[in-house]
């Protein structure tokens, strides 16, 4: 029998499209970012503190680094370090100068301090993504092409398993990842999640120490926890808006979710339906995660 939860309320934050939500142990503070609304947010989870930071471009996913204050963001056409202290833009690694119209959707961080990014076409979402293995000292692997919109990723406790969404597909695919040689492929591809409802798209996801993937779904009012073994929903959250975007651990347990979400896909008459569009929420539950990975950090 699924579990059911309720998501709260934990921020007004009216973004746009809320994305990627990452929390820092060390300093207590939950990261976002807002896609079209082009800023960078950061939450004191005990002083219950919001900030918020304009970005000159298209900002798809936030990381943390080994240092403290320290972000790596990606961006459209490149990946740049951001200090929240001094709020310093600076320019790490150009992606994708070649194609104008992509920009870095969802990111994340792999046990060896890699980043993993995906980028998608920013104005007609074609097939024009790809997905990125990149290393600290900059050394960078091409994995997929022809995406559409880049987006959940998540590994297996002991790394033999990725974890990957393209929205458009509507699934969740596993790939065996072969490191031969020094390089990185993606081999054994194989759906181990398939969505049912034609108006939901999978989003952001998050793995808890159990290995079940929790799972936003765009358009669906919700996150599932998912059983990658056996394509199972086991527990969902409900949420008041269609458009959940992300989630991720926070807390000392580890076993609550801050949940992102977005304003933008909906006319004037659905914000008024669901006006707490583009907040953030949170969700205690019986499952627990685990820190998150730090760039550059194994």
């Amino acid at each position: 029998m699924k579990t059911i939860y309720h998501a709260e309320l934990m921020l007004e934050s009216n973004c746009r499209l809320g994305e990627g939500p990452v929390w820092c142990s060390l300093t207590n503070l939950i990261y976002w970012v807002d896609i079209e609304g082009r800023t960078i947010n950061w939450y004191d989870l005990q002083t219950e503190v919001h900030h918020c930071s304009a970005i000159s471009k298209r900002v798809g996913m936030v990381a943390l680094t080994t240092t403290p204050y320290k972000l790596l963001l990606g961006l459209q056409g490149s990946l740049c370090w951001y200090d929240i202290k001094t709020n310093n833009l600076e320019l790490w690694k150009p992606l994708e100068t070649n194609l104008s119209l992509n920009r870095c959707n969802d990111g994340q961080v792999d046990s060896k301090g890699r980043l993993w990014v995906g980028t998608m076409q920013v104005e007609n979402q074609k097939s024009e993504g790809n997905l990125y293995c990149i290393s600290s000292t900059g050394a960078q692997w091409h994995l997929l092409t022809k995406l559409g919109i880049s987006n959940g990723m998540a590994w297996n406790a002991d790394g033999r398993y990725f974890f990957f969404i393209d929205s458009l597909k509507r699934n969740i695919r596993r790939f065996e990842i072969d490191e031969t040689g020094g390089q990185i492929q993606l081999l054994r591809e194989k759906v181990v999640y398939q969505s049912k409802h034609h108006d939901e798209l999978p989003d952001g996801m998050c793995v808890d120490i159990d290995g079940n993937l929790w799972v936003a779904f765009w358009g669906g009012f919700r996150i599932a926890c998912i059983n990658p073994n056996t394509g199972e929903e086991v527990a969902e959250i409900k949420l008041p808006v269609p458009n959940v975007t992300s989630c991720n651990w926070i807390g000392p347990g580890f076993d609550e979710l801050v949940i992102t979400t977005a304003r933008e896909g909906l006319d004037e008459q659905e914000i008024l339906s669901y006006p707490q569009s583009g907040h953030i929420f949170r969700c205690k539950v019986s499952a627990k995660g685990k820190d998150v990975q730090r760039f550059g950090s194994e």
